[in-house]
């Protein structure tokens, strides 16, 4: 078991690149923790220019409406840029310009005014469902004579609806597993970054030639070499895997519901033999240390980025997310895809795991007796 503690104690060396990627992984994964959202919308108060083109009692009623809990200041002529310089240096949230038809527009159900906000800005949202459903109710509160019932307008703006949600635990279950699942995503990221860098370095050093020459003529076969290689680095990834599976349930322990314990460690351990597998064949094409650092930071961040887990795979477009079915990373985020997901339904994403682990596997296999042979 010489070749097996020898390498042990080479992934020693790296403990100073190890402790700090640990380090900052935990504390992101903790800050996220404590401070992640909670689901909950608020309103806040606007502060709104009105410019009343109109001076109707339809658009009275729209401004008596939104100087419910806002700051509203009326004015009968302002120019244009001016608001728009006022929302911009974020001296208003918004700007709204009544037409002077604005009473025959809401009727007909054209555009009756114009809003000038932050589109960027929560503000802006907000401010535009608020003038949205006074114009829907206004447009069903006028009569056969075109005039507007302003008392059947405040009773149905004003009107409260008590709801009482059965579902908290349900609610509360979910965000559970989102954020377990953007836990489980980045940990993946941090194990193959991880695995690949140190493994990497440490095996461009064990495949130099010369020290090769002296391991072929040691009397260890080349069976028992291979064995105890993969043996440390698998004793390795399994170590770190666990302390990825239990550093997630150390920091929701009081948060467990819907969580897929079993498939995130499934999952973890899958993709940590597969890292293995494809930096075994990448060691066994180049030796050279740049080159194998520079294909882990290369392989580890196009595939994060193309398999959804810096990016949602929802925002991809139909080309990148076809692509992004046949990569790795994106079957491990399949095998958690949802807190209720099934063993039946992981399976395929199980079987593309494991046939990248032997694929890379064969091809590591095959380049290194190729490399063999041409030291002998």
């Amino acid at each position: 078991m010489t070749i097996f503690r020898v390498i042990l104690l080479h992934f020693w060396k790296y403990k100073w690149l190890i402790l700090p990627l640990a380090i900052v992984f935990f504390l992101i994964a903790a800050m996220f923790s404590q401070f992640s959202d909670q689901g909950e919308f608020e309103s806040q108060s606007l502060r709104i220019t009105v410019v009343d083109y109109s001076e109707s009692e339809s658009s009275e009623a729209l401004i008596d409406y939104l100087e419910h809990g806002n700051q509203v200041e009326v004015v009968n002529d302002k120019a244009r840029s001016t608001l728009e310089e006022a929302v911009f240096l974020s001296e208003i949230h918004g700007a709204i310009i009544i037409d002077p038809n604005f009473e025959d527009l809401v009727q007909q159900g054209d555009a009756a005014v114009e809003i000038i906000s932050d589109e960027r800005a929560t503000a802006s949202t907000q401010l535009e469902t608020e003038i949205s459903k006074v114009l829907m109710f206004m447009n069903a509160q006028y009569n056969e004579l075109g005039q507007l019932d302003t008392e059947q307008l405040d009773t149905a703006l004003n009107e409260r609806v008590e709801v009482s949600l059965n579902d908290d635990g349900l609610a509360s279950s979910e965000e559970n597993y989102n954020n377990a699942a953007a836990y489980s995503n980045f940990a993946a990221y941090w194990l193959m970054l991880l695995l690949m860098l140190t493994i990497g370095n440490l095996m461009s050093e064990y495949n130099k030639p010369e020290l090769q020459k002296r391991i072929i003529a040691a009397p260890v076969s080349s069976t028992s070499s291979a064995i105890q290689i993969l043996s440390s680095q698998s004793l390795v990834g399994i170590f770190a895997t666990l302390i990825m599976f239990f550093g997630l349930v150390g920091l929701y322990y009081d948060r467990l519901d819907g969580i897929p314990l079993g498939k995130i460690l499934v999952a973890l351990l899958l993709i940590t033999l597969f890292t293995l597998a494809m930096q075994f064949a990448i060691n066994a094409l180049t030796t050279n240390r740049f080159m194998v650092n520079g294909l882990a930071n290369l392989i580890t961040l196009g595939l994060a980025f193309m398999s959804g887990i810096f990016v949602p795979i929802e925002l991809f477009g139909d080309t990148a997310r076809r692509v992004a079915e046949f990569l790795p990373l994106y079957h491990y985020t399949q095998i958690y895809g949802a807190s209720d997901i099934t063993w039946s339904e992981t399976i395929p994403s199980i079987a593309v795991l494991l046939l990248y682990t032997v694929a890379f596997l064969i091809i590591g296999i095959i380049f290194n007796n190729q490399r063999k042979s041409t030291q002998l």
